[in-house]
Formats: structure tokens, C-alpha cells, sequence
């Protein structure tokens, strides 16, 4: 290292940015379900790279940067792979959204082997072999190799425009509407991140820093650090895969009140147009408590009271969702549509990994609260049955843990006796609509009177 400048503006930010890339790496491997999205992979594969060229540079730092030459190409690499990777995630997350999940992706890339993320890709890979193959220097950039910063430059302007085009596009769809003012800031901050990385690295490593016109303060490893520490935050706090429902109370109520409150923990009920089973998650959400009920744990705060007395809930369905607000008087309980038409809301059954995660999210974030699930059939139609055992099984946890109430309207007739009896493991099953009186009655909050 040759002075102070070097340290502080290369070596400093080169190993901040690589320990960022571990404790990265670290969460991603905490993150269930993360690898079932491609997006996923988009993020893991950035991470990887960046890891890569701040290694790379640590170790020229250490060699008394011999190998200028190649350095500008590796830069030129990131830059190309980074923007591509940016079109890809956009591109998986509106026009091919519907193919998010990883095994749909690979069947549908199989039967289209030549679209829109292949035609970047390929375009990508020619410019990243036409780099390698040239004798481009830092001295050359600006003079005989003009014509390949050219052609990047066409590459990165071309990325910005296509995302920022179609990111407005499926916004004012409503593709992506519906969600928290903080999941948007997330959003918003995770495109300008993965937007700014190639970007920075181009305009302040390539294009004015060839030849070491900066002379050591150089400030593009701060600010990619800094880009990548945004962009993780936002992964994290969104993991690009889940819809934040917000939580709805039920204002207007049924008449009369409820005098009973059935065990927290996982039901599967048999129910072949999911009617008994939805009734009873309607008055579970809309009719209140009586007012002579006996509330158990009185020394707890006043949200977890009121969480006790009025449980917000989630509808996940097949059914278009104003015929069940209309048949179950749900005014405002949030309704997830399965479909793979896009809107607000709505899911795509081969999403299972979007769909496990929103409902994980919304328990997590709304202990006691209540979710039924209507047309696992359809969903198993779109997935392997394994698959979707395995996501239940994930749901039945986070319904014990958060103290929720997982209601699992199935079909009977719809699966053979093997696959029954693996749905009916550690679920509580309401096999008619007797069993579901036998569970109310015996659910009858001490202190009430008939």
C-alpha cells in the first residue's frame, strides 16, 4: 500500500464491503423458503460477485497493483453481469412474475428457451467475452477501446430505461399495489441500489478512473459498500418475495356475541365447498366476544387483550373474493386471491414460496390472529404434493409459535387415503359440520351463560 489515501479509500471499504457479504450470506441461510424464488438466486448471484471483485482488488492492493489490465476488465464484468442481473429481477418480478417460483421457472425456460432474460443474457455475455478478448487497458478506454465503453454505456442505459419502464408499468397495473408504505420504501430503495452499484462502479472505476486519475480517492468502494448495505437492508426487510398484508379489524359486526373461542393451533377441515369452514372463521372475526367472558391472562399489555377479543384474520382462496365478503359478511378482513391474473392481492398458485411467506408475515406480525386457507386442491394442481405438504407443515409452526388459529379447508374426495392421512398429521381434524359444533361447545369461554 502506498499512503494513507489507499488505506482509507480502498483497503477500509474492500473489507467492510466483504464483511457486509458474510453476515449477507449468513442471513440468506436463516431465510426458509429463500431459494424456492429465482429471484433469490438473482440476489445470491450479485452477492457473489461483488464478494468476488472486492477480493480481487484486496488481493492487487497487496501485490502493488501489477495487474492494472485486468482489473478494468474485471470492473467491466460486474458491470455488465450486475445490470443484467438487475433486468432479470425486474423482469421475474411483472412480466414473468407469474414464474417466480423456481421449478415453474425452469419448466417454462425449458419451453422458451429465447426471451426477454435471454436476449439481455446473451446480449451480456457477448459484450463480457468482447471485453476479455480485446486488449482493453485503463490507458486505452478512452481512446481505442472508445467503441466498448460505447457499447456499455448502451447496455446500462438501456437497463435503467427497461426497469424504470417496467416497474411504472406493473405499478400503475396494480400489480405490485396494495402493499405497506414501508415495503414500498424497500422496494424503491432495493431499485436504486442494484440500479446504482453498476452504475457508480461504471461511471467512477471505468470511465474517470482509468490511468489512476483520482490518485487514491477514488470514492467508488465507499459508495458501492454503501449501495450494497442498502440493498440488503431491502432484501431483508422484504425478502423479494413477500405481499405485507396489513391487518383488518371487522367493524361491522354480526349481531349477538360469540361465547366461545376455539384452541389456538391447526385444523383441517373437511369441507367440499368450504362453506362450514368459512362461516366459522367469519364469526370467529366478526362476532365479538360476550361481555361477561372470562379474558385469560389479565396481567398482559392492552394489545394483546384486545388481540384476544377482536383477532384480525387472512382469507386465502381460489374464490373470487367480493362473493365471499358478500356470503360472509367480511367487510374489510384482507382476502388473498389465488390466480395468475395480476392485481392487487393476488397470488399465482405456482408462487407457493410467496404465498407460505405473506402468511408466515402475517402471523408473525399479528399474534392470535386467524387464517383460512381454501383451495389447497387447486394449489397441489400447479405443485408437487410434497412440496405443499412441506409449506403447511412450515405453517402449522408459525401457527403454534405466534399463538394463531390455522383453519385448512380441504376436499376429501379430492386426495387419496395416503395423502389424507399425511394432511391429517398433527392438525386437528373437523371431519362435518357436527364436529365443528362439537368443537364450539367445547370451546365455551369460562364465564359466559348461555
Amino acid at each position: 500500500m502506498s499512503d494513507w489515501t489507499e488505506v482509507a479509500f480502498g483497503i477500509v471499504p474492500e473489507l467492510l464491503g466483504l464483511a457486509v457479504v458474510l453476515y449477507a450470506f449468513y442471513r440468506i441461510s436463516k431465510i426458509e423458503h429463500f431459494f424456492d424464488v429465482v429471484r433469490s438466486w438473482m440476489v445470491v448471484l450479485f452477492v457473489a460477485s461483488l464478494a468476488g471483485i472486492w477480493s480481487v482488488e484486496l488481493i492487487m492492493d497487496a501485490i502493488d497493483n501489477s495487474f492494472d489490465n485486468l482489473h478494468i476488465k474485471i470492473d467491466m464484468t460486474l458491470v455488465i453481469f450486475s445490470s443484467w442481473l438487475s433486468v432479470c429481477v425486474v423482469l421475474l418480478s411483472t412480466t414473468h412474475a407469474r414464474y417466480s417460483d423456481v421449478d415453474m421457472f425452469v419448466q417454462w425456460f425449458r419451453k422458451n428457451p429465447l426471451n426477454l432474460i435471454s436476449a439481455w443474457g446473451l446480449f451480456a455475455i457477448a459484450l463480457m467475452a468482447t471485453t476479455w478478448s480485446s486488449g482493453l487497458t485503463p490507458d486505452t478506454i478512452l481512446g481505442s477501446h472508445l467503441w466498448l465503453l460505447i457499447l456499455a454505456s448502451i447496455y446500462i442505459v438501456a437497463m435503467i430505461a427497461s426497469n424504470l419502464f417496467l416497474s411504472t408499468k406493473w405499478t400503475m397495473k396494480g400489480s405490485i399495489s396494495g402493499i405497506t408504505r414501508e415495503a414500498r420504501i424497500s422496494v424503491t430503495l432495493f431499485t436504486i441500489a442494484w440500479i446504482g452499484v453498476p452504475s457508480v462502479e461504471f461511471v467512477f472505476d471505468i470511465v474517470l478512473g482509468g490511468d489512476n486519475r483520482w490518485e487514491n480517492l477514488n470514492p467508488n468502494n465507499w459508495i458501492l459498500m454503501l449501495l450494497f448495505a442498502a440493498l440488503m437492508r431491502a432484501t431483508f426487510s422484504s425478502q423479494l418475495m413477500t405481499i405485507v398484508v396489513d391487518p383488518e379489524v371487522e367493524t361491522a359486526k354480526m349481531g349477538g356475541f360469540r361465547s366461545y373461542d376455539i384452541p389456538r393451533g391447526v385444523y383441517l377441515v373437511y369441507d367440499e365447498k368450504a362453506e362450514a369452514a368459512l362461516s366459522l372463521f367469519s364469526e370467529l372475526v366478526t362476532m365479538p366476544l360476550r361481555p361477561d367472558a372470562e379474558i385469560p391472562g389479565r396481567e398482559e399489555s392492552a394489545t394483546a387483550t384486545l388481540q384476544f377479543l377482536i383477532p384480525s384474520g387472512l382469507v386465502v382462496t381460489r374464490e373470487f373474493p367480493d362473493g365471499i365478503r358478500n356470503r360472509h359478511n367480511l367487510q374489510v378482513t384482507p382476502i388473498i386471491w389465488l390466480t395468475e391474473s395480476p392485481g392487487e392481492r393476488r397470488i399465482a398458485p405456482t408462487s407457493l414460496a410467496i404465498l407460505t411467506d405473506t402468511i408466515v408475515r402475517f402471523m408473525e406480525s399479528n399474534p392470535n390472529s386467524i387464517v383460512i386457507i381454501e383451495g389447497i386442491e387447486y394449489i397441489i394442481t400447479y405443485n408437487d404434493f410434497k412440496k405443499v405438504l412441506r409449506s403447511l407443515d412450515s405453517l402449522n409452526e408459525t401457527a403454534w409459535v405466534t399463538k394463531g388459529r390455522l383453519l385448512l379447508a380441504v376436499n376429501p374426495k379430492a386426495f387419496d387415503e395416503r395423502d389424507l392421512a399425511l394432511l391429517e398429521r398433527d392438525r386437528m381434524v373437523l371431519r362435518s359440520n357436527a364436529a365443528i359444533e362439537e368443537l364450539k361447545r367445547e370451546s365455551r369461554i369460562a364465564g359466559t351463560h348461555a
